[in-house]
C-alpha cells in the first residue's frame, strides 16, 4: 500500500470510529431496549469489537507510515482489556 492510501486508511477508520460514537452517544427508546434483549444483541460489545479491528488497523496504517501510534495502541490496550 502506498503512503497516500494508508493516510486514506487512517482518515476514514477515524471517521468510522466518530460515528460509532454517535450512535452508542444516541439514546434508545424502551421499545428498542426490549427488542435488543430479547434477541440477545449488545450493542455496546459489538460496536468494542468494531472499534478494536479500526483501531488496529489504524496502527498498522501509522506504523507502515512511521507516524506516531502511542495513543491509539493505548486506546486499543484498554479496549481489549474491556475497560474502554
Amino acid at each position: 500500500m502506498e503512503t497516500i492510501e494508508r493516510i486514506a486508511t487512517i482518515d476514514f477508520c477515524y471517521l468510522r470510529l466518530k460515528v460509532l460514537y454517535e450512535q452508542l452517544s444516541k439514546p434508545k427508546s424502551n421499545i428498542e431496549r426490549l427488542v435488543d434483549n430479547a434477541c440477545g444483541y449488545n450493542e455496546t460489545e459489538e460496536i468494542r469489537k468494531e472499534c478494536i479491528i479500526l483501531l488496529e488497523q489504524i496502527i498498522e496504517s501509522k506504523k507502515a507510515i512511521s507516524a506516531d501510534y502511542l495513543g491509539d495502541s493505548k486506546f486499543l490496550d484498554k479496549l481489549k482489556k474491556g475497560n474502554g
